[in-house]
């Protein structure tokens, strides 16, 4: 018995493969994309405990992304050869969609962690008081800078 001889006709999966091109995946997207907004509003209005985790629940979705990307792709390995052109036109523009998602939400990330650090470097400087020398004379205390 051949290998190929194991593997199901597409026909067969179509119905999962369609569920999460059509529904799992745009779901995932969308969520991402609204972690995205949320992630530029916090980081914009200094809302800190919020942007930490919105980033949290962002990486739960990309991680969430990826694992239903691999399902897909083990789907594809249960596909006969003769099938797996097609399946192909089906899944990589749902892939490219979902790595592009990524790889734009890891960048926001990066500049988002990079601000942060800018930003709260900033503020410490601020808060720092000015190196001052004190002086008392006859009960007075005069300061020099």
């Amino acid at each position: 018995m051949s290998e190929d001889e194991e593997k199901v006709k597409l026909r067969r999966l179509e119905p999962a493969i369609q569920k999460f091109i059509k529904i799992v995946i745009p779901t995932d997207l969308e969520r991402l994309r609204k972690h995205q907004i949320n992630i530029e509003k916090y980081q914009r209005c200094r809302i800190w405990d919020k942007l930490h985790e919105e980033h949290i629940n962002a990486g739960r979705t990309v991680q969430q992304l990826r694992s239903n990307i691999r399902e897909i792709e083990k789907l594809c390995l249960k596909v006969r050869r003769d099938d797996l052109v097609l399946l192909k036109r089906m899944i990589d523009p749902v892939k490219e969609e979902a790595s592009a998602a990524t790889a734009e939400f890891l960048q926001l990330h990066l500049e988002s962690v990079e601000e942060l650090k800018k930003q709260f470097n900033d503020e410490e400087t601020l808060l720092q008081p000015p190196l001052t020398r004190s002086v008392t004379v006859g009960g007075n205390i005069l300061n020099y800078l």
